[in-house]
């Protein structure tokens, strides 16, 4: 397939290209004078190298080891109090700059304070799961946060930020199980059911129901559904979509694995870098390759391998949180 390659995406390329090659010390005086002429040719050479530039600040710190090991312990080992506190003392010293890799994932700061306060938090490429006392089994998804919700009418969580799988069991608490996010409420009975509430954005949620029923009631509207196995909708505060078939994908990951049925490549990029700390750089001329098959999330490496095996593309990975895909 033939690219036209916006010129944009050229210079992004270009500029991870030369973060490459100054980041591979000791560099020479000839390289360094490449580039600063690269970088006065144009103002767009200077706008991608600024964008790059951004991306590495974010991404980089979390691509060493220790450092990854460092922060999840901090985070395992933090009580609820105590990282309340650590998370004035973020906001107040560093600021938003330290949380900037968060906002990368379209994640607004108050979200992003309410997820480290959270009874049950993960981190970028964590699936974690948790028995309940009622035996409910709960997953939560990668960069995901929930809290503990009961009360005299209900028992259940509250999703913060992200995606859970919840799976209840028949229970002789006559109590309802729900799960409250951004935009509403859903319920189950005292059937054993089994459904998925992903946040796609501030502005949508996804609900979608592998076992049982569950209503669906909107937060700031008298709307009301009732979902059944097989089914999925979108919805906001105001509005639901029509019934669709359940996806896989929403059920999938608690395995490690995305099954994907149908999805422009734009998507699914935007979708397995969920799991990793990384930007790819997507000739838009491939946006639209429909997608299909099953994925592990936590090997980058062999999806792009399935992925060049598929479609008409190259793939450069000049850093290691950088993966530009142009077509072959």
């Amino acid at each position: 397939m033939a690219s036209s390659q916006p010129a944009n995406y050229v210079h992004l390329e270009a500029a991870a290209e030369w973060f490459a090659v100054l980041a591979d010390k000791p560099v020479s005086e000839a390289s360094q004078l490449a580039w600063q002429q690269w970088l006065n040719e144009d103002e767009a050479h200077r706008k991608a190298w600024q964008q790059v530039e951004s991306v590495g600040t974010m991404f980089s710190s979390f691509q060493d080891d220790k450092s990854q090991q460092s922060a999840s312990y901090v985070l395992d080992n933090t009580s609820l109090i105590n990282r309340r506190q650590l998370m004035k003392g973020v906001l107040g010293v560093t600021g938003v700059a330290a949380l900037g890799w968060i906002g990368w994932s379209e994640t607004s700061l108050p979200r992003i304070a309410s997820a480290w306060m959270a009874d049950f938090h993960t981190q970028v490429g964590q699936v974690s799961a948790y028995d309940l006392e009622d035996g409910t089994k709960i997953w939560l998804n990668t960069n995901s946060a929930m809290n503990r919700s009961n009360g005299r009418d209900y028992r259940g969580l509250s999703l913060v930020t992200g995606e859970i799988l919840v799976q209840t069991k028949a229970s002789s608490d006559s109590r309802a199980f729900s799960v409250s996010c951004a935009h509403g409420v859903i319920r189950s009975g005292v059937d054993k059911t089994r459904f998925c509430v992903r946040q796609l954005s501030d502005k949508q949620t996804v609900l979608a129901v592998y076992e049982g029923a569950v209503s669906l009631a909107l937060l700031d509207s008298q709307l009301s559904k009732t979902l059944y196995v097989g089914q999925e909708v979108v919805f906001n505060a105001q509005s639901i979509s029509d019934t669709q078939p359940a996806s896989l994908l929403y059920e999938s990951w608690r395995n490690g694995l995305l099954i994907v049925e149908d999805m422009p490549l734009a998507n699914f990029m935007a979708e397995i870098g969920r799991y990793h700390y990384v930007h790819f750089n997507l000739d838009p001329s491939l946006a639209d390759l429909r997608v299909v098959g099953t994925f592990p999330t936590h090997d980058m490496d062999l999806v792009l391998s399935m992925l060049s095996k598929s479609f008409p593309i190259r793939i450069k990975h000049p850093l290691p949180w950088w993966v530009g895909i142009s077509a072959a």
